[in-house]
């Protein structure tokens, strides 16, 4: 049974690996964005994403439900950012495996 967790963990997962300039695994380097991608963000994120689940799902945490929180994190200069924001989700998330449905949902939201 689906519980969330998937999604709690790659909420942290972006926000480390932005934060930090580089993938998990040290591979990629990556650009990142002007923002500060706080633990209590990733909190806001996964509670707002909650909240939507619950309201307006059905009740497990899915990629949908947080994908646009992520975006409002990440993407604070609207210019520079979003740049970073695909780059991430082209070269990093795209190739990862088990994320298309992370990837689907955040590119779905970054328009």
């Amino acid at each position: 049974m689906p519980d969330g967790i998937d999604e709690i963990r790659r909420v942290v997962t972006v926000f480390r690996e932005l934060r930090d300039g580089i993938t998990t695994d040290g591979r990629t380097k990556l650009k990142s964005p002007s923002g500060t991608l706080s633990t209590a963000e990733a909190i806001s994120v996964v509670t707002g994403g909650l909240a939507l689940a619950a309201h307006f799902g059905d009740g497990v945490l899915r990629a949908g439900d947080v994908a646009a929180g992520i975006l409002g994190a990440v993407v604070r200069d609207p210019a520079a950012d979003r740049v970073v924001w695909r780059e991430y989700l082209e070269t990093v998330v795209r190739e990862r495996d088990g994320w298309a449905d992370f990837y689907r949902a955040c590119r779905e939201v970054s328009g």
